[in-house]
């Protein structure tokens, strides 16, 4: 079948209140073994962070601009050099001027400590970069330990501004184009997979939080200290957290190197709190992860939409992408939903002198894809392990023939590399459906080469609730012709399937059997859809503390 379109019930609005009183919970895991019988909970409600998360700053600096008008920059390939002045250990805000920008480079940043990092942000309203559609980057950061990056307003520490405090208090729902850091390159490069909506590199121990990502013709954040260009150092201890990267046409997250060994690890990483949604590959890809890493709390949906026309070919359009190369690594309370060809493809793949791998993945909500649940690759031996614990799955309905004629239902949740062979335990984990949880394993419980299940149960798993409507089922880029197979063939579209077409994007619902003409020009067989307002706290009861908080 082709990708469906599901709308889940608009199910209410989470308040933010001012009360202070916190977020809801974790209540202990997910607990998918209720009935979904329409009862939805009113959600938490949220409360603003206090003010002074990075102190009262006394040593400021702002940047000048660089051109005028429509030529307006940010470009200072090294900074230090550039404001020789400027007290480098010691500035505690580092201003960006609100304005509209084609290009932003920092580079040279200073190498500082713990303890009194480098707070760099906006300045008088928003700052806005892009587009750019002459230049090959938009947003470029190099060098340096220590510092931060953030939209926040926080009036106290003299961070972003009051106009433009994108999420803060639980405002998910009015937070598009109200960070007080934007990027948005409008893809404005007829080429894709060019721009990177924020690229940073021989950095670490940095942070990123409250910026907005959209329309970048590449990733949206791309973290990578690049080996093979003489960096020798880890990109340790970063933490990307309260993002909103939305509508690219590669990778949401893009962190790590993909190519050939050897490659810098990423070990303490941190990625927690983040709205990944609607992206053309991967909408989460983070690769090299070593001892420490931690994936938790975020909300990620709709990845793959270039499932049918991906230029980077087969296997590049699952909802997420992780690969891990040392140590232990805990991924939980997030929320997958809606991949092509998996929800997410694992990969253990240790480089000369990493350790053991040692990893869990638990209260995670899996949901929507058109092949496997998760696939296991690469090699482990004996010493490692993978846990996979209280985890729910529902929706993995075989779909895949339009991309690849020749692929067959696999017929289970979990599959894996036979190079895999250290033990991989599934426990308390509930799937729907008539797959089986893995090969050899026809029941909750079994045995079968390294993996070995207890306490799993299949059975109904009840849908996941968002706090405003959401794509349930399978988003896809409209396109004419299917371009990934071989041959390629014309795409027909069936009633109700919904796609992303143009360079909003917009959203179209098909009325009718609808092929070759692009949806704005065929009304009788496309109706546009109100843009989503991506506030995708989930409250149903069945799943607390998942998700964003």
């Amino acid at each position: 079948m082709q990708r469906s379109w599901m709308f889940i019930a608009l199910v209410g609005l989470v308040a933010c209140g001012g009360d202070g009183a916190g977020p809801q919970g974790d209540g202990g895991g997910i607990d998918a073994g209720g009935t979904d019988a329409g009862g939805i909970d009113s959600g938490p409600v949220s409360s603003c962070d206090p003010p002074g998360k990075f102190g009262v700053p006394a040593l400021t600096f702002t940047l000048p601009v660089v051109g005028t008008g429509a030529s307006a920059a940010l470009t200072y390939a090294d900074l230090q050099q550039s404001f020789p002045d400027v007290d480098w250990q010691h500035l505690d805000r580092l201003y960006l001027p609100a304005g509209v920008y084609t290009q932003i480079m920092l580079g040279h940043l200073p190498e500082r400590t713990a303890d009194r990092p480098l707070v760099i942000t906006n300045l008088g309203g928003q700052v806005q970069i892009g587009p750019a559609p002459t230049a090959n980057y938009i947003w470029s950061f190099g060098g340096g330990s220590n510092w931060v990056l953030t939209g926040r307003y926080d009036e106290a520490s003299k961070t972003g501004d009051a106009a433009f405090p994108g999420h803060a208090c639980g405002n998910y729902a009015a937070s598009a184009g109200a960070y007080g850091i934007v990027s948005d390159d409008a893809f404005a490069l007829s080429a894709p997979y060019l721009h990177m909506g924020i690229f940073v590199g021989d950095s670490s121990d940095f942070e990123i939080e409250y910026v907005e990502v959209k329309r970048s013709g590449f990733a949206g954040i791309r973290l990578l200290n690049q080996y093979d260009q003489g960096v020798r150092r880890a990109m340790a201890n970063v933490r990307v957290h309260d993002t909103y990267i939305h509508d690219t046409d590669g990778e949401g997250f893009y962190f790590g190197w993909t190519g050939a060994p050897p490659s810098n690890l990423m070990p303490g990483l941190q990625i927690y709190n983040n709205r990944l949604i609607r992206t053309g590959n991967e909408a989460l890809q983070i690769q090299d992860l070593g001892d420490g890493s931690h994936i938790h709390h975020n909300t990620i949906i709709a990845g793959g939409l270039h499932w049918l026309d991906n230029g980077l070919g087969y296997y590049q359009d699952n909802n997420a992408q992780i690969l891990v190369r040392s140590g232990t690594i805990e991924i939980d309370h997030n929320v997958f939903v809606d991949g092509a060809g998996t929800l997410v493809s694992f990969f253990s793949s240790p480089q000369t002198g990493d350790a053991d791998r040692h990893v869990t993945f638990h209260d995670n909500y899996f949901a929507n894809t058109l092949s496997l649940g998760l696939y296991l690759n690469g090699s482990s031996t004996a010493g490692s392990s993978f846990d996979f614990i209280d985890n729910a799955f529902r929706g993995l309905e075989f779909g895949y023939a339009p991309a690849d004629p020749n692929a067959t239902d696999p017929g289970v949740i979990f599959g894996r590399s036979s190079a895999m062979a250290a033990p991989i335990r599934l426990t308390g984990n509930r799937w729907e459906g008539g797959r089986r949880l893995a090969t050899g394993i026809t029941g909750g419980d079994g045995t079968s080469g390294p993996f070995v299940a207890s306490g799993n149960v299949n059975a109904a798993v009840p849908e996941l609730g968002f706090a405003h409507a959401q794509a349930g089922h399978h988003l896809t880029s409209w396109v004419p012709t299917v371009t990934v197979a071989n041959p390629d063939h014309a795409m027909t579209f069936r009633v109700g399937d919904v796609v992303t077409y143009g360079g909003a994007p917009d959203l179209y619902q098909a009325t009718g059997a609808a092929s070759g003409t692009p949806p704005p020009s065929a009304p009788a067989l496309w109706t546009k859809l109100p843009a989503p307002n991506d506030d995708v706290r989930v409250i149903s009861a069945d799943y607390p503390g998942l998700g964003i908080q």
